[in-house]
């Protein structure tokens, strides 16, 4: 438990997954991607996964995720963006004399939690500065958190320009989505950092020719998100996704195992009696987009596998929380 201090802002967002999955950022700081990128923003049907964040003015600096108090010092901390907007937080509460300190929690989330988290932080600083600060600006401080982080602040569909100053736009909202489910297929295997996806990566021979590819298929992704072909979204997802492993395990970055491949190829032969799709970022996750009616069939093929399932939903943006008691979810 945190040391009493005055509360200033408390938010809860959403993590994501990539529909164009970026891989290849121009440094470790700054974090910005290199190619065009897509992604969707997520939570469970019970809407118990999120990234929940509390601001509050304290007598001394503290950082606190998940109950665990940091420095400062570690890489992509929360302090890195909180210290360039404290002082006009501060002035903006009537504490300049105040430290401004935070306590972050991630809930039930199996990828995309650091996403989630960024956009929490973003969306505490811009609804206490309200039309004081440039979206796009802090989308690019938030990107020293998280890369992909303008999915989460966006919510529903969206598309990530790369660029001196990139930016995110929506390309759908969370309901277009409503008929549709994503089944979380959940292994036991270690994630493999997404610095090491990122690294190695751009070592690649056919990188450029990727740079290119995933130009053009966010300008297909765009063209298909504006007749609402949902199925069409996910389409070209999993043709990324089997695109986007084969060129990481050319430069010795081996995500799907055998496990995961097995129920893989066993989603595919399932596809004469529902539709699926599936995605495969950098964790050890199958997520598989299924008509909602669907559910059921899909859960049946988790007997065959060694791993857990979670029922998942395309949620919103970020949302402030008010006198909210925390709920006491496990994550």
């Amino acid at each position: 438990m945190r040391e009493t201090g005055s509360e200033i802002s408390h938010s809860i967002a959403y993590p994501t997954m990539g529909i164009i999955l970026l891989g290849g950022l121009t440094d470790s700081t700054f974090r910005k991607p290199r190619h065009t990128s897509a992604g969707i923003t997520y939570t469970g049907v019970e809407e118990d996964m999120f990234a929940e964040v509390q601001l509050f003015a304290s007598d001394r600096r503290i950082g606190l995720i998940n109950g665990v108090e940091v420095s400062g010092s570690e890489s992509r901390s929360p302090f890195v963006v909180l210290d360039r907007y404290r002082d006009s937080i501060l002035k903006k509460e009537g504490k300049i004399d105040s430290q401004l300190s935070f306590e972050s929690w991630s809930r039930n989330i199996p990828s995309g939690s650091s996403d989630a988290a960024a956009a929490a932080f973003g969306y505490c600083i811009s609804s206490i500065l309200e039309n004081r600060v440039n979206i796009v600006d802090l989308e690019n401080d938030l990107r020293t958190i998280s890369e992909s982080v303008g999915r989460s602040l966006k919510g529903g569909l969206t598309l990530t320009h790369p660029g001196k100053e990139p930016w995110t736009e929506l390309l759908l909202p969370e309901s277009s989505f409503e008929n549709y489910e994503i089944v979380a297929f959940r292994f036991q295997e270690p994630r493999k950092p997404s610095d090491r996806i990122h690294e190695n990566i751009v070592g690649s021979p056919e990188y450029g020719k990727r740079i290119e590819e995933t130009e053009q298929k966010g300008r297909q992704l765009a063209e298909i998100a504006g007749s609402e072909d949902i199925e069409g979204i996910f389409d070209l997802a999993e043709k990324d996704t089997e695109r986007y492993h084969r060129l990481i395990e050319s430069v010795g970055v081996n995500v799907i195992n055998p496990g995961m491949l097995a129920l893989i190829n066993n989603l595919k032969s399932k596809r004469g009696e529902f539709w699926n799709r599936y995605i495969v970022t950098g964790g050890s996750n199958v997520f598989t987009v299924i008509r909602s009616e669907d559910r059921a069939k899909a859960l049946a093929l988790a007997t065959d596998s060694e791993c857990t399932t979670s029922i998942l939903r395309v949620a919103g943006p970020p949302v402030a929380v008010y006198d909210q008691v925390k709920k006491d979810f496990k994550g």
